[in-house]
């Protein structure tokens, strides 16, 4: 029984760092392209690629991480993406 538990806690710790990796490497490129003429336009095409590779990961792997990991890319992509353009009041 004890093996059980420890089987599941592992597997919820790997979802985990799947959805981790995922973030972290989207907050690396976009650090990066941050300081790069035009990096911003980069940024958003490998967002969109990220999060395409992610949707690609689910179907194969048919892992829900890989979802959660595609919304969270595109959530903080985007938001990360309007701020560096510095759209200000959109009203």
């Amino acid at each position: 029984m004890e093996e059980e538990s420890k089987s599941e806690e592992n597997k919820s710790q790997n979802r985990w760092k799947v959805v981790g990796y995922n973030v972290l490497a989207l907050v690396i490129y976009t650090c990066l392209l941050r300081f790069v003429d035009g990096g911003i336009f980069i940024d958003c095409f490998l967002v969109g690629m990220h999060v395409l590779a992610c949707l690609i990961c689910l179907i194969a792997i048919k892992k829900w991480e890989w979802l959660l990991s595609a919304f969270l890319v595109l959530a903080i992509g985007f938001s990360t993406c309007v701020t560096f353009l510095n759209l200000g009041n959109m009203h």
